[in-house]
């Protein structure tokens, strides 16, 4: 069919050219008594008559080809129509564009315009060659209305005009897109957009009660454009709701991902501007994802593509986090999918389970340990499939968690490091009370269903449903090794948190990693340890500077994400004084470590001890602990460096060696006397 329109435009370029033949503005322009004389009555319209064989002969080609095309050449199963179907083009439009896009398809074509516009220095294609071409078909005024960049043509992007020029000399170009799809090739989409089909019905998806409710009935009262903002946790199902909207209107789904975009802000408005019109010229519907997760200097990328969206012809959706700032302008249809409950997740985990036949021991602990969404639960049953390639043990509990593991760690990698030692209750050295204070955080977690749930205290308890625990104390009491007997406990990851990759001097860009933090924390299978917390939950200051707002923005978005938090953390610090008051009200458990006593020392002394230690002598462990005021992890170290010691002097560890790292230790912090604690 393509072929065809060519050779319509070859026509209409060849009556072009005989009729400026016939006027004689074309191939005579020093003929005549004046120079240029017959060119110039030419364009006034007072020639005429000087090539009429030629004329007869380009009118007699087209009205043939003409009359060979079929009743409606541009129906919707051709690409020309489909296209014009999709953005609403008018006949007159499909014209002006093939006339542009000729060269592109059919090289002849670029020598015919040549020949036609008698003038090297004019562009390939411009306004005024469009008029001359099908100046039979249209008048004037109306060619000049379609290339209007108020148009559809130029406004859509399908037709690309270099204003460097004046109309009507400005250089005319199709867009690389328009072009693929007018050969029926893939187009170009470019590193930043990619294709997503829905390979459910709407009807099928696992959402929460009433969102596609909430969505049908924004759609039917929706005029213009869709404009479409989808709110949500990682996993959610959001871009599987996207797709499985697209199909039903007969679209892919076109995900933009912006942080696969330039960073320079000029640049970044310029793939943004780019992708959209790429998805929509694709027949995509655009899903603008990752807006939260781009600064641009000191601007957030939300603020610096509100024009851009606003200026998008077509519909759009964009996918966001939940609870973040509205991208699109008011007025736009917002659907948050809402976070499963456990006895939710349980139900769509056992209905995946069994529509994929595949075989789990306890379903019912991957629903209470993961508190992850419908899409990352497909997904990792899709995983646990292709991995097993139809054989595998018969439970797969382990690809599950491998799969949920690897997408977490993606997550959390950027800003947290996974503890991979943890330590059980023997390695602790405790006061009864803290002891018991511990045992009752760790129920807290375990029978958190029963009481949110069954009971139903989740109506009482809108806020601060998680768990957050302060533990407070001097160096070296056990506070960082307590979270780890805590994850081992619970058979939970402990992800230690890196408050250097966290804080950043733009604007925004500490609470949006925090916020990334959290979430992943929340997905479950994970606790959090802030060590030295005091550094970013510290006390709110008065503002005298810029620098004293923005670290007090953080702090109170801190405060207000703690109030929403559903997993677990662990702050530690030497300093309880220095973390905010309004913190401190929000903490599930404050525990403060003691200095251990001299029992305590003589306790830790033996801990850090193996039995297969070789050991000459006697030790005197509570002279030790009498002499020296150690705190746990000083005392930890120092056995360790007794130990390195012995095996540096080949033979078993004695009471000097002992001695020996005590007195390096002190040395190695500046005191010049072991005398007093140290801590």
């Amino acid at each position: 069919m393509l072929d065809h329109d060519v050779r319509a435009v070859a026509l209409w370029t060849l009556q072009a050219i005989a009729h400026a033949w016939d006027t004689r503005s074309l191939g005579y322009g020093n003929e005549g008594k004046h120079p240029y004389e017959l060119e110039v009555a030419a364009l006034l319209g007072m020639n005429s008559g000087f090539a009429n064989d030629y004329v007869g002969a380009a009118r007699d080609h087209l009205a043939t080809f003409e009359a060979a095309l079929p009743p409606h050449p541009r129906t919707i199963d051709t690409p020309i129509g489909l296209l014009a179907a999709e953005l609403g083009l008018s006949d007159l439009a499909i014209d002006v564009l093939l006339v542009v896009a000729a060269p592109a398809v059919w090289g002849e074509a670029a020598r015919l315009y040549g020949i036609l516009a008698n003038d090297p220095a004019r562009p390939l294609v411009d306004e005024q060659l469009v008029l001359q071409i099908l100046a039979h078909r249209a008048s004037r005024h109306d060619l000049a209305a379609v290339l209007d960049p108020r148009g559809a043509l130029v406004r859509l992007g399908l037709v690309h005009m270099d204003l460097s020029r004046p109309r009507p000399f400005a250089a005319l170009s199709i867009d690389p897109v328009a072009l693929s799809r007018l050969r029926c090739e893939q187009p170009d989409l470019g590193a930043a957009l990619s294709v997503r089909t829905s390979d459910r019905a709407l009807e099928e998806l696992s959402l929460a009660v009433g969102v596609v409710a909430a969505i049908t009935a924004g759609l039917a009262t929706w005029h213009g454009p869709l404009r479409l903002a989808l709110s949500g946790r990682p996993g959610s199902g959001r871009r599987a709701l996207l797709a499985a909207l697209a199909a039903e209107a007969g679209r892919p789904l076109g995900v933009l991902d912006v942080t696969q975009l330039p960073r320079t802000e000029r640049e970044f408005q310029l793939g943004f501007a780019r992708g959209l019109r790429t998805a929509h010229l694709a027949g995509l519907l655009p899903c603008v994802t990752g807006i939260e997760e781009v600064s641009l200097g000191e601007r957030a990328a939300r603020d610096v593509v509100a024009d851009i969206l606003r200026a998008h012809p077509g519909p759009l959706a964009i996918l966001q986090s939940a609870g973040a700032p509205a991208v699109l302008q008011a007025g736009h249809i917002g659907v948050e999918l809402p976070v499963l409950d456990e006895g939710e997740r349980l139900g769509l985990w056992q209905q995946t389970l069994a529509d994929a036949r595949l075989p789990v021991a306890d379903v019912a602990d991957l629903a209470a340990k993961y508190r992850i969404g419908p899409g990352t639960i497909h997904r990792a049953v899709s995983a646990a499939i292709e991995r097993r390639g139809g054989h595998g043990p018969a439970d797969a509990t382990d690809e599950l968690r491998t799969f949920i593991r690897q997408t977490r760690d993606a997550r959390l990698g950027a800003y947290a490091r996974r503890v991979e030692r943890l330590v059980g209750w023997d390695a602790l050295v405790l006061p009864s009370d803290i002891i018991d204070s511990l045992r009752e955080l760790i129920s807290r977690v375990r029978h958190r269903r029963t009481v949110f749930e069954t009971w139903g205290m989740d109506r009482a308890m809108s806020t601060s449903r998680g768990l957050t625990a302060l533990f407070q104390g001097q160096p070296g009491t056990g506070k960082t090794m307590v979270a780890s007997v805590i994850a081992k406990e619970l058979g939970l990851d402990l992800y230690q948190v890196d408050l250097s990759k966290v804080m950043s001097k733009w604007l925004g860009e500490t609470e949006r990693n925090l916020a990334a933090i959290f979430d992943a924390a929340e997905d479950g299978q994970v606790i959090l340890l802030f060590d030295e917390a005091d550094s970013l939950f510290a006390k709110r200051t008065e503002v005298r500077s810029s620098n004293d707002r923005y670290a007090n923005l953080e702090v109170n978005y801190l405060l207000q994400r703690l109030d929403a938090f559903e997993g677990m953390a662990i702050l530690t610090t030497n300093n309880g004084g220095s973390i905010d008051p309004a913190f401190k009200r929000r903490l599930s458990f404050r525990l403060s470590f003691p200095f251990p006593d001299e029992d305590t020392r003589t306790q830790l002394w033996r801990a850090h001890l193996p039995p297969r230690l070789p050991i000459a002598g006697e030790l005197a462990l509570e002279r030790l602990a009498h002499k020296y005021q150690l705190a746990g992890g000083y005392i930890r170290n120092a056995c360790l460096r007794a130990a390195f010691l012995a095996a540096q002097d080949e033979t078993s560890l004695t009471q000097q060696h002992l001695e020996r790292a005590v007195a390096l230790e002190f040395a190695e912090l500046g005191k010049l006397s072991t005398g007093g604690s140290l801590d």
